[in-house]
């Protein structure tokens, strides 16, 4: 500790210091009879000396030295590419590792160890894994900085691969410290061939040529004659060579192909992988496109006009995009108009109303069968007065249906709608039971039940055939029946459902909009697209998607309209792993036009990029005075790597005028001399 004044001694300090003393001790003599006179003049004369003293503005200078032991920090690099270097192994890369951290102990060198991917985290017994989504080096860079004042150095074991942030080694200049690095890895680059995008209408038109476009992206030391493959299930379109190059390069392929069948169509598209390719899987992708007309041919036959006809003529004519041609019985084998007409038309979908009425002759059975195969005609049947189980003799095997002998009674019946086809809040009339259906296939469905237990009406799907069997000739009693809050009576939504249904334009297959690919990595942009080419209302609204995942909805988007490609279209990223479902809504509706479902994949951009990076390890070592490794040789820096000590000097400077202890206890000083002098009555 060291006392040193800011203002020097001048003799005119000394005078005024020798006449104060002076005059103390004269008075301490003259007055030494007192005792009580001797201590106000001793706490009087410490007073002036403080003040005196603090005239010279003292200082006090204490300092200290201490010696502060530096850490060494480990960061090791625990993204997907580690796991995936041909050597060392994870295990090598687990063993070896604590094999250098055991020899640094040995010397006595501090260290703390961390592990990285995309974040930073302590190293735990169980965390190192190659597991981590991507390489975020520039949050290393970040970290060493934060901790450069207590940081003997950093040694950093990685492949060099940045597939996320900043990877700017410009601020690493700043550094005191340098940075030891280990590579891990070879130079060679493993190699990856994926379907990065699809390009295809989401709706056609039967017949139309479809022009497909797929980005092939190849990655690694390609040079090879792949062939990419065009698949419709099981079923090879069209195959192309194709020229890969690799590094990263994008090759772009087209191919022109029809369908010709009606509904949604699945296709697939397949890339030959090649020898040590990373992950095959990305190697195929599915999409679908939607095969519609734009006008369907319907035929309704009626036996006998009855009080179903007119409703249900009325309610298939409403749909603008069916055309419908009605064939009445007038005799036993005459129809108006002319029936050759009905024989000559392809129809997709026929519909028997009160007929037969009498079984029809084999030959006609026979006849009828291979139009409906040839045609790929939907078959419904709305049961009538005049027909019973006879009636229907022969024709129920290409309904798909048989039928119980029963007695017919004219009593109502109560029914219900089978749990999950009930859109409405009403209680439902009774209805007469004309026909027992029993269904032939394992595919038939019964969507509404009598109390009895029997079928009101019967669905049947076989291969690509469909037919719907009503067994009540009471029908048009359902037209009255209407939902509260809106206008649609019960039996166009029944009637427009099961046409929908049997012509393959209902919800379930008509659905207008889709995903670029049915399956993602985590974080890859997912692209929404579609149109719904009978609808131009849709120019006027809005469309808004939802992305739910476990119940939740954990995104909210819209889609723009492309003019330029006639379509919708709208994107967003993939996030965490699972399965996802999105709904799409158009305008105000509270209830999705569509839904649908995709997968997302844990990240694989890793795995596209598994080489070791040796060029900017190498800068980072250099532009911070440390050393590079490879792996092999980490034996080499644990030699060179040695315990630093920080030697601290503390230097406290104290000023007396500005101490609060030397004012307090001047204060304190006083208090005592006023109080005594308030004791002995000189004040």
């Amino acid at each position: 500790m060291i006392i040193e004044f800011l203002h020097s001694i001048d003799l005119i300090f000394f005078i005024y210091f020798i006449l104060g003393f002076i005059s103390l001790f004269y008075l301490y003599k003259i007055l030494s009879h007192k005792k009580w006179y001797k201590l106000l003049l001793a706490l009087r004369l410490i007073s002036i000396l403080i003040l005196i003293l603090l005239l010279l503005n003292p200082v006090i200078n204490i300092s200290s030295k201490s010696n502060k032991e530096l850490i060494w920090n480990i960061f090791l690099d625990n993204s997907s590419s580690i796991k995936y270097h041909k050597t060392p192994s994870i295990n090598s890369i687990k063993s070896g590792v604590l094999e250098f951290m055991d020899k640094l102990k040995e010397k006595n060198i501090s260290f703390n160890t961390f592990v990285f991917d995309n974040n930073i985290s302590q190293l735990g017994s169980s965390n190192f894994n190659g597991n981590g989504i991507s390489t975020n080096i520039g949050k290393v860079f970040d970290s060493i900085i934060d901790q450069s004042n207590n940081s003997a150095g950093t040694i950093l074991i990685s492949d060099g691969i940045i597939t996320e942030g900043k990877n700017s080694i410009e601020g690493l200049a700043s550094i005191r410290a340098p940075i030891h690095v280990i590579g891990i890895g070879e130079k060679s680059e493993l190699v990856d061939i994926s379907i990065h995008s699809i390009d295809v209408p989401t709706v056609v038109l039967k017949g139309d040529k479809i022009n497909l476009k797929v980005i092939i992206q190849s990655l690694g030391s390609i040079k090879e004659r792949l062939s990419i493959s065009l698949y419709r299930d099981s079923q090879l379109l069209g195959s192309k060579p194709i020229q890969l190059l690799g590094l990263g390069s994008k090759n772009e392929t087209n191919f022109q192909f029809s369908a010709n069948e009606i509904g949604r169509q699945n296709y697939e598209i397949r890339v030959s992988s090649v020898k040590d390719e990373v992950n095959i899987k990305n190697n195929r992708q599915n999409f679908s496109l939607l095969v519609l007309k734009d006008q369907y041919k319907v035929a309704l036959i009626t036996g006998s006009p009855n009080k179903n006809t007119s409703k249900i003529k009325t309610i298939i004519k409403q749909n603008k995009r069916i055309k419908l041609d009605h064939f009445i019985l007038i005799n036993d084998n005459e129809f108006k108009p002319n029936f050759k007409k009905f024989w000559e038309s392809p129809y997709e979908l026929i519909i028997f109303d009160n007929y037969p009425i009498q079984p029809l002759s084999p030959n006609i059975i026979r006849v009828l069968g291979k139009k409906i195969i040839s045609n790929q005609s939907g078959l419904m049947h709305l049961t009538g007065p005049n027909q019973n189980t006879n009636s229907l003799n022969r024709i129920n095997a290409i309904l798909g249906i048989a039928l119980a002998d029963s007695s017919i009674t004219s009593e109502k019946v109560f029914w219900e709608f089978i749990e999950g086809n009930n859109d409405y809040d009403i209680e439902f009339p009774p209805l007469v039971q004309s026909l027992y259906l029993i269904g032939n296939s394992v595919n038939s469905d019964s969507l509404a039940i009598f109390e009895s237990g029997w079928p009101l009406w019967i669905r049947n799907k076989k291969n690509n055939f469909r037919s719907v069997v009503f067994a009540t000739s009471e029908l048009n009693v359902l037209y009255h029946f209407r939902k509260k809050e809106s206008n649609n009576d019960l039996l166009s939504s029944i009637i427009n459902k099961e046409v929908n249904w049997l012509l393959k334009t209902d919800s379930e297959n008509e659905n207008y909009f889709r995903l670029n690919k049915d399956s993602f990595q985590q974080g890859e942009l997912i692209k929404i697209s579609g149109t719904q080419p009978f609808d131009d209302s849709n120019f006027k609204n809005s469309i808004s998607f939802n992305i739910i995942k476990d119940n939740k909805k954990i995104y909210n988007g819209n889609l723009e309209y492309n003019y330029e490609k006639n379509r919708w279209e709208g994107d967003f990223r993939a996030s965490s792993p699972g399965s996802y479902l999105f709904e799409l809504f158009i305008g105000k509706s509270e209830i999705p036009s569509q839904i649908g479902k995709f997968i997302v994949l844990e990240s694989q951009i890793e795995l596209t990029q598994v080489y070791l990076n040796k060029e900017l390890l190498n800068a980072i070592s250099k532009n911070t005075n440390g050393k590079y490794y490879h792996w092999d040789d980490r034996n080499e820096l644990s030699k060179i790597i040695v315990p630093k000590v920080h030697h601290e000097l503390k230097a406290e400077i104290i000023k007396l005028t500005e101490s609060r202890l030397v004012l307090i206890i001047l204060i304190f000083i006083l208090c005592i001399e006023w109080t005594i002098r308030r004791f002995k009555g000189l004040i």
